[in-house]
């Protein structure tokens, strides 16, 4: 049996020039993109199409990384892994991620060889 792959990603962020800058550089690396600007716009596309990882914001407007998380794994379910983004660095940032059921957690500014390694685990364990 072929083992899983990573072939599409939602990109959960509401800031439009980072979201450009990830989706080149995730697409460059053979990946197809689908993003949403916060977590309820995340949601409706969710319903719409699966997705092999998502890759999301841990500050957005209307439904933060954290509500977004929360919603994903105890009322969708889902088990599609999770790399969370933030630029908020507090000591018990990363805890309340794994909490809420975030696979991986990257701190902003995003280096993205790092970025690239983290999906490649991530696809290693599925």
């Amino acid at each position: 049996m072929e083992k899983p792959q990573i072939r599409r990603i939602l990109l959960i962020e509401n800031d439009v020039f980072f979201v450009g800058l990830l989706s080149l550089v995730l697409t460059k690396s053979g990946y197809g993109i689908i993003s949403a600007n916060n977590g309820k716009d995340a949601v409706k596309v969710l319903s719409e199409q699966p997705v092999d990882l998502i890759i999301l914001d841990l500050m957005m407007p209307e439904m933060d990384g954290l509500a977004f998380l929360h919603w994903l794994r105890e009322e969708a379910n889902a088990t599609t892994p999770a790399i969370v983004l933030t630029g908020m660095v507090a000591a018990d940032t990363e805890q309340h991620v794994l909490e809420a059921g975030g696979d991986a957690l990257l701190y902003k500014p995003i280096q993205f060889p790092e970025l690239l390694s983290k999906i490649k685990q991530i696809e290693q364990l599925m």
